[in-house]
C-alpha cells in the first residue's frame, strides 16, 4: 500500500501541474482579447481612412440635398407631436454629414482624426452647413472626442444617395438583423424571450431609430452582437470554449461601439447580448450558483469596456501626435462635461442651473419617463412613478404566482444586467439629463429582463397552464 507521505506528494505535484496549466490558458487568452482589441481598432482606423480617400466633388451633390433637408425640418422634430420618446435628432446626423464633406484628401489623417466642421458662433449647425457648401469655408469648430465611424458607411453611401436614402439603407439593415435575431431565438425555442424582445422594441419606440443615423448604429450594433452569441451558444461544444468566445466578442464589441457609436446608447452591444446568454443558458440549465455567474457576467462587461475604452485611448493617442498635447486637452475637457458638467433644467442659458440632485434625479427618472408618452409638461416625478407602478406591478406578479419554477438566482441575474442603465445615466449624468429623449432606449435591456422574468416566474404558471 501506498504510504500517505507519497500520496500527499503525488497530489501536490499533480495540482501544481494543473494551476500552472491553468495560469498558461489564462494569460493566452488575456493575450488573445488584447491581440482582438487591437486589430479591431486598427482596422476601424484603416477603413475610416479608406474610405475617406473618396472625393468630395463625389458626395457634394448628396451633401447638397442633405443640407436642403436639415434646413426644412429642422434639428429636433417630434414624430408624434408632442410625444418626446419620438424625437428625432437631425443636429447630430448633420454634423456627422458636415464632418464628412470636410474630410481633406490632402490631409487625410489629420482631417480624419481632427473631425472638424463649420459652424459660426452666430448660426445654427445647419445653415451653417448649407453656407460651407455655397462657399468654400474652413472648419472652425474641432469634433476629435469621439471616432465618428459611422462615416465609414456613409461616405459610400452618398456618393448615390443623401441622408434620407443612407438612413434607410441603414434602418433595412439592422431590421434585418432584428428579425434575424427572433428567428434565432424562435428556432432555438427561446420562443418567450423572443416575444419579449420585440415587446421591448415596440415598447421603446424602436421605429423612431429608421429615421436618424445616430439611433440605428447602435441597434445595429446590438443585434449584430446578439445574433454572434446566439450562434456561438448553438454551436458550442464545451462551455470553456464557449466563454472564451463570448469574452473575445464582447471585447470586439466594446471596439467597434467606441468606433460608431455618438455617445447614445452604448450599453446595449453588451447588455442585450449578455442577457440573451442568460436567458439561453438558464433554459438549457447550465448556470452555476449566482456568484459565479455574476463575476462570468461582470468579467465580460470589463471585457467589452476594456475595448470601448482602449479604442478611446487610441484615438486620443492619435490627436495627440497629430495636434499636441493642447488639442488633447481640450478633447478631454469637452468629454469630462458629459459627466458633471454645468446643465440648464431647459436646455438653454436662459433657464435655471440644475442643483447636483436635480441633475442627479433628473438624469434617471427623465429617462424612466420617456418609457411612457411623456409631454413637456410631465414632470420627471410623475416619470418616476410611472416607472415604480410597472415595477411594483411585476414584482406583485411574480410573488403572487410564482412556483417550482421560480428561481431567485436567474431574477438577481436579470436585475443585474437591468440595473446597468442607471449606472450609465449616473455617471454620465449631464449627457442623460440633457439627452433623455434617445438615452431612454439604454433601457432596452431593462424591459426585455422585466417581461419575461414577470412571464417566466409569474404568469405563466396562471396563464401558461390555462
Amino acid at each position: 500500500m501506498r504510504n500517505q507521505s507519497s500520496f500527499y506528494t503525488e497530489y501536490e505535484t499533480k495540482g501544481k501541474i494543473v494551476m500552472k496549466k491553468a495560469g498558461k490558458i489564462n494569460k493566452t487568452y488575456l493575450w488573445k482579447i488584447l491581440l482582438s482589441i487591437v486589430l479591431t481598432g486598427s482596422c476601424c482606423f484603416v477603413l475610416l481612412l479608406f474610405t475617406g480617400l473618396i472625393p468630395r466633388s463625389a458626395i457634394k451633390e448628396s451633401c447638397i440635398e442633405s443640407a436642403e433637408y436639415f434646413s426644412e425640418y429642422g434639428m429636433f422634430p417630434c414624430l408624434t407631436e408632442g410625444q418626446l420618446n419620438t424625437k428625432k435628432d437631425n443636429y447630430s446626423d448633420c454634423i456627422l454629414v458636415d464632418i464628412m464633406y470636410h474630410i481633406s484628401q490632402d490631409e487625410l489623417v489629420k482631417s480624419t482624426v481632427k473631425a472638424s466642421y463649420y459652424q459660426p458662433e452666430t448660426t445654427t449647425i445647419n445653415i451653417g452647413f448649407m453656407d460651407s457648401l455655397k462657399e468654400d469655408k474652413v472648419p472652425n469648430v474641432e469634433y476629435s472626442r469621439y471616432w465618428h465611424g459611422t462615416l465609414t458607411f456613409l461616405r459610400p453611401l452618398f456618393t448615390f444617395t443623401d441622408i434620407q436614402g443612407a438612413r434607410a439603407v441603414l434602418a433595412t439593415v439592422w431590421i434585418a438583423l432584428t428579425i434575424g435575431n427572433l428567428f434565432l431565438l424562435w428556432k432555438e425555442k427561446a420562443k418567450v424571450l423572443a416575444v419579449c424582445y420585440l415587446l421591448s422594441n415596440i415598447w421603446l419606440q424602436a421605429w423612431v431609430c429608421t429615421t436618424c443615423i445616430q439611433y440605428s448604429t447602435m441597434f445595429f450594433m446590438m443585434n449584430g452582437v446578439s445574433m454572434a452569441v446566439i450562434c456561438l451558444f448553438r454551436k458550442r461544444k464545451d462551455i470553456e470554449s464557449l466563454y472564451r468566445k463570448i469574452g473575445i466578442l464582447m471585447a470586439v464589441s466594446g471596439v467597434c461601439t467606441c468606433f460608431i457609436d455618438f455617445l447614445t446608447v452604448e450599453t446595449v452591444s453588451v447588455t442585450v447580448p449578455l442577457l440573451m446568454l442568460l436567458v439561453l443558458r438558464y433554459e438549457a440549465g447550465e448556470l452555476s450558483e449566482w456568484k459565479t455567474e455574476f463575476l462570468r457576467i461582470a468579467s465580460w462587461g470589463l471585457t467589452w469596456g476594456a475595448g470601448y475604452a482602449l479604442m478611446f485611448v487610441f484615438k486620443w493617442i492619435l490627436v495627440t501626435i497629430c495636434f499636441g498635447r493642447e488639442s488633447l486637452l481640450l478633447a478631454l475637457s469637452s468629454a469630462g462635461e458629459r459627466f458633471l458638467g454645468e446643465t440648464y433644467m431647459g436646455g438653454i442659458s436662459l433657464t435655471p442651473i440644475a442643483t447636483a440632485s436635480e441633475l442627479f434625479f433628473g438624469a434617471i427618472f427623465r429617462n424612466q419617463g420617456m418609457l411612457f408618452p411623456y409631454k413637456e409638461n410631465m414632470s420627471d416625478l410623475a416619470g418616476f412613478l410611472s416607472f415604480f407602478a410597472v415595477i411594483f406591478l411585476c414584482g406583485s406578479l411574480i410573488y403572487l404566482f410564482r412556483g417550482k419554477n421560480f428561481s431567485g438566482k436567474m431574477l438577481l441575474l436579470c436585475a443585474i444586467l437591468g440595473a446597468v442603465p442607471y449606472i450609465r445615466f449616473m455617471v454620465l449624468q449631464n449627457h442623460a439629463f440633457i439627452h433623455y429623449f434617445f438615452t431612454y432606449r439604454a433601457q432596452m435591456v431593462t424591459v426585455t429582463a422585466l417581461l419575461y422574468v414577470t412571464w417566466e416566474f409569474g404568469l405563466k404558471n396562471v396563464l401558461g397552464k390555462k
